[in-house]
Parts: C-alpha cells; sequence; structure tokens
C-alpha cells in the first residue's frame, strides 16, 4: 500500500485598537477631521514595543459656496483639500512570531565515526517595533459647465519608515531582524470625467479618464549604504527603485577572436564568438561584476484608465480600458538553458552561426554561461494596453414590464479582458511576485478573455 502524507501550519495572533475621532463642520464649508488610534499587536510581544500611536489630520474647503464665488457660472463645486497621517503595520517580513527564529543549518563537527550538524538560530532577535508610514496629500475636486464636467486631482507623498528587514552580516557576525528599510512614494492622481445627452436623439453618454504616476525610491535599506536585498534578476539598494533589475548591459556580439582581444577582458566567465558583449560601466578596462547597473525597473510611471458608457432608450454599452507605461518586464524564459534543442524563441531564427550573422542574438548553445548572465539582453518593454470590459445590455420599457408583472427585466452579454496590446514576448505583460522580485516573466499562464450572458430579474 502506498504511503499517505499531508502537511500544514497555522498560527495565531491578537490584535487590539483604541480610536478617537474629532469632525467639525462650519456652514458646510469648512470641514476639518482628525484621529487618534493606540494600536497593539501580539507579533511583537517578546520583542519590542506591542503598543505605538497612530494620528491623522484632514480639512477641506469647500471654496465654492463662499459668496465672492457665487458670480462664477460655469465653476458648480470646487472643494479644496489636504490631509496628512501617520498609519502603522504589523508586517514582520512573513514571520509570524519575531521573538522565536528558526534554526539554519552551521557547520557540523565530528565526534568519533559520526558526522553532528551544527544549527543556530536563523537571526538574533532585536528590540522590533511598529512599520509606519508618514503620508500627506493635497489637491481638489470640482464640477464644472452644470456639473459635466467633472475634475479631482492629487499630489500625493508617502515616505515608509522602521521597514522590517532581514539583513545578511557583512562581517560574519549574526544575521538579524530589524526595523532597518525606509522608501517613498510620490505622484499625481486625476480623474476627468464628461456627461451628457445629445439633445433630441435620446443618446446619454459618459467619458472618463483617469491616470496615476509615481515615483519610488529606497532611501535606506540597512546600516550602511551599501546593503542590498538580492533576488535573482532583482536588487532593492538605497537610491533607487524597490526591486529593479540588476545585471550586465549588453552592446553587442564578440563576431572573432581580434574582437575578444581588442575589448575589455571578460573576467567572470570566458567569452567566445557569438557571446554577448558587456558594457564596462567603470571604465577599468575589464568586465568585472562591479559593471552591473540598474538595467530595468518593474514599477510603472504611468498608470490609466479610460472608460465609455453609452444610453440609447433601453440600450446600455459600457467600455472599460486601463494600461500602464514606463516599465519593464525581465524574459526569465526562452534561454538556451531552459528549453531542449530544437525548442527556441522565433528570436533565435537570427542567432549568431557565424562572422557578421547577428549582433544581438547570441549563438544557442547551453554551455556558453555569458549568455544565461541577467542582463539587458532579457529586459522587455512592460507597457500594454487592454480592453479589461465590455458589456452590452438592453432593460424592458415600464409599459412592457408591466403586463408582465415585472419591477425590472434587463438582459446583457458581457467580455473581460477581450484585448491587450502589448510589447513583450510573454503571454501577459501583467506580472505579479513579491515585494522584492515583481516583474520577472517566467512563462506564466495567459490571462483569459471571459464570455458571459446573463439576466437581471426583479419581480
Amino acid at each position: 500500500t502506498a504511503a499517505a502524507t499531508n502537511s500544514g501550519s497555522q498560527w495565531r495572533r491578537f490584535s487590539m485598537s483604541y480610536l478617537f475621532r474629532v469632525l467639525y463642520n462650519y456652514q458646510n464649508k469648512d470641514i476639518l477631521n482628525g484621529s487618534f488610534r493606540r494600536d497593539g499587536s501580539s507579533v511583537f510581544s517578546g520583542v519590542g514595543n506591542t503598543w505605538d500611536n497612530f494620528y491623522s489630520l484632514g480639512a477641506g474647503w469647500i471654496a465654492s459656496d463662499e459668496d465672492f464665488m457665487k458670480g462664477i457660472d460655469w465653476i458648480n463645486y470646487l472643494k479644496i483639500k489636504g490631509s496628512w497621517g501617520v498609519l502603522g503595520s504589523e508586517n514582520t517580513g512573513g514571520n509570524n512570531y519575531p521573538s522565536y527564529p528558526t534554526l539554519t543549518s552551521a557547520g557540523s563537527a565530528v565526534f568519533g565515526d559520526e558526522i553532528i550538524p551544527g544549527y543556530t538560530y536563523q537571526y538574533l532577535v532585536q528590540n522590533l517595533r511598529w512599520e509606519k508610514t508618514a503620508s500627506w496629500e493635497s489637491g481638489f475636486e470640482s464640477k464644472l459647465l452644470n456639473r459635466r464636467l467633472s475634475l479631482e486631482a492629487v499630489y500625493y507623498n508617502k515616505r515608509t519608515k522602521d521597514i522590517i528587514v532581514s539583513l545578511a552580516s557583512r562581517t560574519g557576525a549574526q544575521n538579524s531582524l530589524e526595523n532597518l528599510g525606509e522608501i517613498t512614494n510620490q505622484g499625481i492622481e486625476t480623474a476627468i470625467s464628461w456627461g451628457d445627452k445629445i439633445m433630441n436623439t435620446g443618446i446619454s453618454y459618459n467619458i472618463g479618464v483617469n491616470f496615476t504616476t509615481i515615483k519610488n525610491n529606497v532611501v535606506s535599506l540597512g546600516r550602511d549604504e551599501g546593503d542590498a536585498k538580492y533576488s535573482n534578476a532583482s536588487r532593492t539598494i538605497a537610491g533607487f527603485p524597490i526591486a529593479h533589475f540588476y545585471g550586465y548591459k549588453v552592446i553587442g556580439l564578440y563576431q572573432n577572436e581580434e574582437d575578444i582581444y581588442q575589448s575589455p577582458i571578460n573576467t567572470v566567465v570566458t567569452v567566445k564568438p557569438g557571446d554577448m558583449k558587456f558594457e564596462d560601466i567603470d571604465h577599468d578596462g575589464k568586465i568585472t561584476t562591479k559593471d552591473r547597473t540598474m538595467i530595468g525597473n518593474p514599477t510603472p510611471d504611468l498608470t490609466y484608465g479610460l472608460s465609455l458608457n453609452l444610453g440609447y432608450k433601453g440600450f446600455d454599452l459600457g467600455v472599460d480600458m486601463m494600461g500602464v507605461y514606463g516599465n519593464e518586464v525581465y524574459r526569465n524564459w526562452g534561454n538556451a538553458s531552459t528549453y531542449a534543442q530544437l525548442n527556441y524563441r522565433k528570436a533565435n531564427l537570427n542567432r549568431w552561426n557565424g562572422e557578421g550573422t547577428s549582433n544581438w542574438e547570441p549563438i544557442l548553445n547551453p554551455s556558453r554561461a555569458v549568455n544565461n548572465l541577467p542582463s539587458t539582453y532579457f529586459i522587455e518593454d512592460g507597457s500594454f494596453f487592454r480592453i479589461r470590459n465590455l458589456q452590452l445590455g438592453y432593460t424592458l420599457n415600464k409599459a412592457l414590464l408591466n403586463k408582465l408583472y415585472l419591477k425590472s427585466l434587463r438582459v446583457f452579454a458581457n467580455v473581460q479582458n477581450l484585448k491587450t496590446w502589448h510589447k513583450n514576448s510573454g503571454y501577459t505583460p501583467e506580472i505579479g511576485g513579491s515585494a522584492l522580485e515583481f516583474g520577472v516573466d517566467s512563462g506564466g499562464y495567459p490571462m483569459p478573455a471571459i464570455f458571459t450572458m446573463g439576466i437581471n430579474l426583479t419581480f
């Protein structure tokens, strides 16, 4: 009989909060709200500050209700707003019991004829505390031209401090789990919409556009400037975006032995004709690991959305679209080490197979390790545009509904993910991952288009 095995895990967590909030409204024009909360979590029991304080303050001014705005007919509503606050997170990097580190292998010892493995704590227990995000934003909301045009814009700035980081020691001392990380995110969020009716046609419509910019930067990751977290082709270090792609810049292919001789010597791996040629970033006359640099950013500069809604008599049409711009994808499939012979990407048809045949697609030879090192060869444009949802419906008129003794009846057809325009060679450009490694395309499953039909019926 076959033996059956199973495994699982469970954990407990307890949290408690006290919240105090105050609201102030003067003549529906001047609005002020403030909050104070004290949060406690069992995560930090025994390792630091179980309790911490958080607070926020927000203000709004309905300028359109002021007397000096009464004569401006094209401004129907205008609100100036701003807020500032500090929020907390009990995230401990997936460790639910940080005061009880797991054991890890640490050498071995020989006693007689036996080899006894040694173990040590994965990290030293530190005085951990809550992760804090201090953020502020300011902007406005408005409705213009008889409320047909809506416009909202906000500038935001967030700084997250005391991020819990598991950091390896440079001196050989024990690893640590500490509140060492700090990152910033800032940008603009904007939403614009226009809704109206076309006279004498029965057609109503609404068009909406929204976009968000983001600039991410790691301020600190540890005690020293050079402290970094590496995860395959991703690196997180102060002064750069989080989880940016890290590797070599490819400037061509070695065409012959003379080309290799005339180029900076590669001290990392042995190179031959047909292999990738890397840029000498530090200009020391040779290719070393110090020539690795930022080669891409998985965080987009801009995310945006478009929407269109049409109505005509009982018919309605809704289209929802979205996209991102300015990010890169790291292609982690299709190289010589991941596919069997004669099963390669179509791009490899233009591979190097002799002097002058290609200056970009390297030779197909799994033994050439240099061609599998993280480099710009694997970087692809991650921008895309997608028709996310398309729906067409029809609602029966009241006269017919009364004859059928119904309150409402609507039939519809819907398509999700109808079409995606993208530039990367994988099935989809929308790739997730972890906080320290995302945007890496490992050949995942494509996003399916989903077709549905239905009826909404109310008696």
